[in-house]
């Protein structure tokens, strides 16, 4: 007995590793995020993953800011694509350079030039890319049918679908643009969507001032005149989902959940945001995995939970529970995986198709970018709601950025 207490006391205790991860979007997000860390714990015996959850990633990043003032940042952060610039400045995100010239095949695993772009600043990998998304147009067929819409040659520019909203009767109304999401999404895609640019190269000055920006608020005016209503985002989703409201302008990555809460009562479909000219390209929401451990050990476990989280598997599985774009080629192609699910996902390969035109999701250089987002989003709302002019509101944001840059 002495010998086996001995024995037992020299035996070293077990050693487990606590991987604290940030996200946001829970209402879309939750089930699978807790599926996926389930498995990866299974598959890292030792390794326990704490997650963490709030809103958005306006209010994700507001919360890393101050906790890093304390120290009390999370190892692991799903952070918002448009907020890339932002922690490599601040130096809030470990660069990844270092591990990624561990994986000598990392070509080959399904991650595309364009897909790895997005969460860089300069040559330095910030993030791996998790999920993405698009603005788009979703159509409640029923109520286009009783507008005397033609379900089966939706409209496909801005002009049309204002033409459509404006015959629609619904007590939410023809149509809703969602003008609030995170770091001006929906604006800066209707400046892409033409050609034109946010800042100049430089990123000494504005360049949204011209044609484009113009181009943008002009269609903002006619959109409010089309018949939509002065309620928030969240109220918008709910009337959509309701039945009660004839075209919503939002983020792809709530096709799966629209389509559920639709069943048995409307039928969905949705279109591309519409572009104007050839060179038109979108912004690409959604989240890269960052990894904020300063430890080395932790930072070596949280680089096996990226490559996981962004595999193939892990990547399906995400993309068939949400309605986010899976950023791994290979869970794509695969007919096994998403392939053959993509062709009976008519809804959600619309999103998928928009890929080649996606782009890194742009933010605005310098310590105020942060103060940047309300002064474009009231402008943005004036102008839907008839109190400003396009040109005025123009002007006032040039101005107002301008400043701020």
């Amino acid at each position: 007995m002495a010998l086996f207490i001995a024995t037992l006391g020299a035996s070293p205790a077990f050693s487990e590793t606590t991987l604290r991860v940030l996200y946001s979007n829970a209402y879309v997000n939750k089930d699978s995020m807790e599926k996926l860390v389930q498995l990866f714990e299974e598959q890292n015996k030792g390794t326990v993953v704490k997650l963490d959850v709030v809103k958005n990633y306006t209010e994700m990043t507001q919360l890393m800011l101050r906790s890093s003032l304390t120290g009390d940042v999370p190892d692991v952060g799903f952070q918002g694509l448009s907020f890339v610039r932002l922690f490599a400045e601040r130096g809030l995100a470990v660069p990844l350079q270092g591990f990624l010239a561990q994986e000598n095949d990392w070509g080959n695993r399904g991650y595309s030039q364009s897909v790895m772009s997005m969460a860089k600043k300069g040559e330095d990998t910030i993030g791996i890319p998790y999920q993405l998304s698009v603005p788009i147009v979703y159509f409640n067929i029923d109520l286009v049918r009783k507008a005397g819409g033609d379900p089966d040659k939706l409209p496909t520019t801005w002009q049309g679908i204002s033409d459509l909203a404006k015959k629609i009767d619904a007590p939410s109304g023809g149509i809703f643009f969602d003008y609030t999401p995170t770091a001006n999404w929906t604006f800066i895609a209707l400046v892409q969507s033409q050609g034109g640019r946010m800042v100049t190269p430089d990123e000494k000055q504005v360049a949204f001032n011209g044609p484009e920006g113009l181009g943008a608020f002009k269609i903002l005016k006619e959109i409010g005149r089309s018949g939509m209503k002065d309620m928030t985002r969240d109220q918008a989703k709910q009337a959509f989902a309701g039945g009660s409201l004839g075209i919503f302008v939002t983020s792809s990555s709530d096709i799966t959940l629209y389509t559920k809460q639709a069943a048995g009562h409307f039928e969905m479909r949705v279109a591309p945001f519409p572009s104007t000219q050839p060179n038109g390209i979108l912004p690409a929401g959604g989240s890269a995995i960052m990894i904020h451990a300063k430890d080395p050990e932790k930072q070596k476990v949280a680089w096996d939970f990226i490559k996981f989280f962004t595999g193939p598997d892990a990547q399906t599985q995400m993309a068939k529970s949400t309605s986010y774009i899976p950023v791994n080629t290979l869970a794509i192609k695969d007919p096994g995986l998403l392939g053959n699910y993509y062709k009976s996902e008519p809804n959600l390969m619309v999103a998928v198709g928009q890929l080649p035109i996606m782009t890194s999701w742009f933010s605005f250089p310098g310590e105020n970018s942060l103060k940047v987002t309300p002064v474009i989003e009231d402008a943005m709302r004036k102008v839907l709601f008839q109190e400003t002019e396009p040109k005025d509101a123009l002007d006032q944001i040039t101005s107002a950025v301008q400043g701020l840059m």
